[in-house]
């Protein structure tokens, strides 16, 4: 490392940059600060006399998180950026929350000549922010689990209704089996988590992901995968809880249809467009022939899956070939709801 590093056009950088930051440098004893802007000032209390020659865990405080302090020095000794949400103390001794990002700087040789730090004050405890965000998630799962269950009731229901009027049974023992098991899988997925009434939306794609997931993992020969927005989609409740029975269906039916001993891969592929959302369960089973085409939705599952997108105002699309099985729903985003 050189000690005539000129950062002279890093300091320009960030001299006025809208967030506080400061500039270490690792060739110093004990890498301390050579350079704060005015944000840095402004935001922490401190003048650039009192921090320049100082290292940075000077506005620690024996609150702040070690475990935190210690991943964020093992990542400069190791010359790696890193991010962290750390308390540290004002100058006038109140406690903060700063969102912290640290960045080797290197020379043309390759060599880490100096650290530049940028930091963010929040206004919230960002720890107690995501336990808010991961508990309204879990009770929104949870809800949707519930209704979902009481979907499955009502066609278990239906389907004994049907048997006893019919003394039709070839198929529908099978039906009533795997009503009773997803019920059991809706069951063990929410256990311990109380869901409020007042909760509204979901996160669409993760909460198909979720019940996909947990199905495909009751078979270790079936690996599941994930085409979906990263950006959330939050949808309403009754609509979330009515396509999740629809996937449920369709990967239950994949797993006991398309696959041999040696098991596949089923694909969850989700996407917004032109006001439609898109969703789809792909596998890569045995398919069916072209004179095969419409056995899968006639049965009752199929008939099942039919009436829901029939309620939601939906396009089913099946799309068997002979290398596997697609089928798709696109449902319209500003669909009409039902009166109450």
């Amino acid at each position: 490392m050189s000690k005539n590093y000129d950062d002279t056009w890093l300091c320009e950088k960030l001299k006025d940059l809208p967030y506080s930051a400061c500039i270490t440098d690792p060739n110093q004893p004990d890498n301390p600060i050579v350079f704060v802007n005015d944000q840095f000032c402004e935001q922490t209390g401190y003048t650039r006399e009192q921090a320049i020659g100082r290292n940075c865990r000077f506005l620690q405080c024996v609150e702040s998180d070690q475990d935190e302090v210690r991943r964020i020095r093992e990542a400069i000794d190791a010359g790696e950026e890193v991010s962290a949400d750390v308390l540290n103390r004002f100058a006038d001794g109140g406690l903060f929350w700063n969102r912290l990002s640290i960045k080797p700087i290197h020379d043309d040789a390759g060599q880490i000549q100096r650290f530049m730090a940028v930091q963010m004050v929040l206004k919230d405890n960002p720890y107690e922010t995501l336990a808010e965000d991961k508990r309204r998630s879990d009770t929104a799962l949870s809800e949707l689990h519930h209704r979902l269950k009481n979907h499955l009731t009502l066609i278990h229901s239906s389907v004994r209704l049907q048997m006893r009027d019919t003394g039709e049974t070839d198929g529908l023992v099978g039906v009533l089996n795997r009503i009773q098991s997803l019920q059991s899988l809706y069951s063990g997925m929410r256990q311990g988590i109380e869901a409020p009434s007042e909760m509204d939306d979901v996160d669409f794609f993760n909460y198909l992901s979720s019940i996909c997931a947990a199905i495909a993992g009751l078979d270790e020969n079936i690996t599941f995968d994930q085409l979906v927005p990263e950006e959330p989609l939050m949808m309403d409740i009754d609509t979330a809880s009515q396509v999740g029975m629809m996937v449920a269906e369709l990967v239950t039916n994949s797993m006991r249809h398309a696959f041999d001993d040696n098991g596949g891969k089923i694909v969850l592929r989700g996407e917004v467009s032109d006001g439609k959302v898109l969703v789809a369960i792909e596998d890569n089973g045995r398919g069916l022939g072209a004179d095969q085409e419409e056995k899968l939705g006639s049965g009752l599952g199929g008939k099942i899956l039919k009436q829901t997108a029939k309620s939601l105002s939906a396009e089913l699309d099946f799309n068997p070939s002979s290398e596997g099985m697609s089928v798709s729903l696109w449902l319209p985003l500003d669909r009409p709801k039902e009166d109450d």
